[in-house]
């Protein structure tokens, strides 16, 4: 156990060194909200191929020269920590190691070998923890959203915290117990929970064709945020409207990008109406075939030329999962692409 506690240990420091070595803590402290984990593989020179997997995540190559393989089976969170934890494994000088399908649902305590614990996917796992899910950069999306700590007993807000981290929602849910956010009991109950019932709440009454991609809760909170998804997402704008004042939101940005409008409505905040009044408008939009650029959402008096009264700004991009092939930049590097 002992042994086991310090390859945690010396997982986290290494992770914690990268930290340093980027600077992810100036980057983050604007509008990007998660950690370039791929920008990182490239800068170290570490070549990442994607390609169709069967029955595995990833794999760690070391002989000769190092690479790491990536499924291009799954959604962006889960190739996001699958890079990390092979990368775990290139800077913890580990041997060449095939990753199943299981391997985002192994806790540091749960991964076992035939006569003890696999130490190298226990500090990969760890490792990939600490540098996805910083316990700062937790706390960081925490203060931007308003959250409280008994919010992140919610399932519904942990979903939301784990899509602006670029991570699973079961990935989340276990850094939430590691950093004693959470509790064993609340860990329990928020990994009860699908997440598929999590996306039925947040879109009804529209319902998709399936649920395979992730649902965005966009609000006011998230201006000048750069949100990071697949192709299939959706997002579900909730804003305030003075509509009775005769402001009124502006969405035609959301088409200019690739994102199709599939509900619109508003509902009335208040149990009666009032003079001046605010509404709640909620908008539903579809990616598709993925959706990618800025968008510019205004509150404005349709009928006068003069400054929104609020704005939401975003930089979206939707283009995940990555597809097969060589890490885009380490192609445009090879290329010779500036």
């Amino acid at each position: 156990m002992a042994d086991m506690r310090t390859a945690i240990l010396r997982a986290a420091q290494a992770a914690d060194r990268l930290h340093k070595e980027f600077e992810t803590k100036s980057y983050t402290d604007g509008d990007e909200g998660r950690i370039d984990v791929f920008g990182m593989m490239a800068k170290r020179d570490l070549p990442v191929m994607f390609r169709p997997l069967d029955k595995l995540l990833g794999a760690y190559l070391n002989e000769g020269a190092p690479g790491v393989i990536i499924t291009t089976q799954r959604q962006l969170p889960v190739q996001r920590f699958t890079a990390a934890h092979e990368l775990g494994h290139a800077v913890m000088g580990h041997t060449p190691s095939l990753d199943p399908e299981d391997v985002l649902m192994r806790s540091p305590f749960g991964a076992k070998i035939a006569g003890g614990y696999d130490l190298q996917d226990i500090q990969a796992n760890a490792f990939a923890s600490q540098l996805l899910l910083p316990r700062w950069l937790l706390a960081k999306h925490v203060r931007r959203q308003g959250w409280k700590p008994e919010n992140l007993i919610e399932p519904d807000t942990v979903y939301q915290l784990s899509l602006r981290l670029g991570a699973s929602y079961s990935a989340t849910c276990h850094s939430l117990l590691s950093g004693r956010s959470i509790d064993g009991s609340a860990y329990d109950d928020l990994l009860a929970v699908k997440p598929r019932d999590i996306k039925r709440r947040l879109l009804a009454p529209y319902e998709p064709e399936n649920y395979r991609g992730d649902v965005w809760l966009i609000t006011e909170r998230d201006d000048g945020l750069l949100l990071e998804g697949s192709r299939s997402d959706l997002v579900v704008i909730n804003v305030l409207e003075h509509s009775g004042s005769g402001y009124l939101w502006r969405i035609e940005d959301l088409a200019a990008v690739g994102l199709a409008v599939v509900k619109d409505g508003r509902t009335d905040p208040h149990e009666k109406d009032t003079v001046g009044g605010m509404v709640f408008r909620k908008v539903v939009a579809e990616s598709r075939t993925g959706a990618i650029g800025h968008v510019n959402l205004s509150e404005i008096r349709p009928w006068m030329e003069s400054e929104p009264l609020r704005s939401l700004n975003l930089e979206l991009d939707f283009t995940g999962p990555v597809p097969a092939g060589l890490l885009q930049a380490q192609r445009e590097a090879l290329l010779g692409v500036a």
